[in-house]
């Protein structure tokens, strides 16, 4: 009889702290480590819903993806990372995932025969269609504590936040090998076939070869090559035989730590469009860094999304890259 009346009294004290905070229904946020508590309804079309996939650490903290929605419209695609995943990160070269003995001398130079920094590759969230944004179907996000080639231009610290519109098992199929940026030399002349004019983003090059990387593709950067090391952040396409198969925000540590004490926490710029997107979906039109106090986080998303219209089976097919068979309708791009 001692521990009824207690028990009975916390139990109602738990009830109590919680009816209230069920009673007041979706909220538009949720921590990351938490599960958003967010489920709009087909009538919630103002409501602003963010869902995150699950987290992988990295320095004293850790990473994941997540996803705004309104109603069943999505808003954006990014990375958070709190704040103390920026504090104690590695400064070796490599986390060993991607290394080549390219000279076969028998060992591997974390330097010259190790792409990919310390890459964490990342789930959007499950809940469905609320939780996708199609065509993207995953994230890698990269730190490079030494920057990687080309020198001069990124052998600075930095990150790699990359979004992939191909599954994980295509990328996979990008083997390591001597050739590029150690990429199999029997897949440089795929990697590196250029993207159709049509479905290349303004001002990008169709193809760089030198920049064909194993177990993640080529890299099209629109980068003037007289403005010297990255400083702040600017955007990369990535492609493989002749298709855009990611999106990458390239930024220093800096420039996210930054936004923290900036008037403005947000630094936003323009994702550059092709005329027609291959297949329909969902594209950003911007790309952001933040800083969310209310979180004490940090972001890098893609923002701006405008849906791209159903394939018409009136337009041209164009070729099929050898990754993605499935693959090959041209749709319109909507300007945001």
């Amino acid at each position: 009889m001692r521990l009824t009346r207690p028990l009975a009294l916390t139990a109602a004290a738990v009830l109590a702290v919680l009816l209230p905070a069920a009673a007041a229904g979706p909220t538009a946020t949720a921590r990351p480590g938490q599960a958003a508590a967010c489920r709009p309804s087909a009538t919630a079309a103002s409501t602003t819903c963010v869902r995150y996939g699950p987290a992988a650490p990295l320095g004293k903290g850790r990473v994941r993806v997540y996803t705004e929605h309104r109603g069943s419209k999505p808003q954006a695609l990014g990375i958070a990372l709190t704040r103390s995943a920026l504090e104690s990160l590695p400064t070796h070269p490599t986390d060993g995932g991607h290394c080549h003995d390219a000279d076969r001398d028998g060992r591997t130079d974390p330097m010259r025969e190790c792409v990919g920094g310390h890459g964490r590759e990342l789930a959007l969230p499950r809940a469905g269609t609320a939780g996708s944004v199609l065509p993207f179907d995953w994230a890698l996000l990269n730190w490079n504590p030494h920057g990687h080639s080309p020198h001069g231009r990124y052998d600075v610290a930095h990150f790699d936040a990359h979004f992939y519109l191909i599954p994980r098992r295509e990328r996979d199929a990008i083997r390591l090998g001597s050739c590029a940026l150690l990429i199999d030399c029997a897949q440089l002349k795929a990697a590196s076939r250029p993207v159709p004019a049509a479905h290349l983003p303004a001002g990008y090059p169709a193809s760089t070869p030198e920049t064909s990387e194993g177990a993640m593709g080529e890299h099209l950067d629109s980068r003037p090559p007289d403005t010297g090391p990255l400083t702040g952040h600017t955007l990369i396409y990535g492609a493989y035989d002749g298709e855009i198969i990611f999106i990458e925000p390239m930024l220093t540590k800096d420039s996210l730590e930054g936004l923290r004490t900036a008037a403005r926490h947000q630094a936003c710029a323009p994702v550059p469009q092709p005329r027609v997107w291959r297949t329909a979906g969902w594209y950003p039109t911007r790309y952001c860094l933040a800083y969310r106090p209310r979180h004490d986080d940090y972001t890098v998303s893609l923002t701006g999304l405008t849906r791209s219209p159903t394939p018409s089976p009136a337009a041209p097919a164009g070729p099929v890259g050898a990754l993605a068979p499935v693959r090959g309708a041209w749709v319109q791009s909507v300007p945001g």
